[in-house]
């Protein structure tokens, strides 16, 4: 439960009057070229990170938060396949290049962490 509150907390965190979010787009195996992605309300730019026979793939784009929380292994034509989801709340956040924390998301980090403290 505190963890839906926290991304809902960061996805209404995201949003500003007459802006949606924009994300990287792209399917597994395509991501050498990303496409940009408007969101709709309440999504939050995803990440999926699949794995098999020790190769990862990515696949980009919006999400809602039920699709943030969840790690899926299955077996596909006998080899073990374990995806992986990873949410984030800003512009293009969803990309290979790691962003610096600003100022509005590190004190969204603190109000979080007093909140589940």
């Amino acid at each position: 439960m505190k963890t839906m509150i926290t991304v809902l907390f960061f996805v209404l965190l995201s949003f500003q009057s007459g802006h949606s979010l924009e994300c990287f787009q792209c399917d597994y195996g395509t991501c050498l070229i990303k496409y940009k992605a408007v969101c709709g309300l309440m999504q939050s730019c995803i990440t999926y990170t699949s794995t098999i026979v020790g190769v990862s793939l990515k696949k980009r784009g919006c999400a809602t938060p039920v699709e943030c929380a969840t790690e899926v292994s299955k077996t596909f034509l006998g080899a073990n396949v374990k995806t992986t989801a990873h949410c984030c709340f800003t512009d293009f956040c969803n990309s290979a290049v790691v962003p610096r924390l600003s100022a509005v998301t590190g004190i969204a980090v603190l109000v979080v962490l007093w909140l589940v403290g």
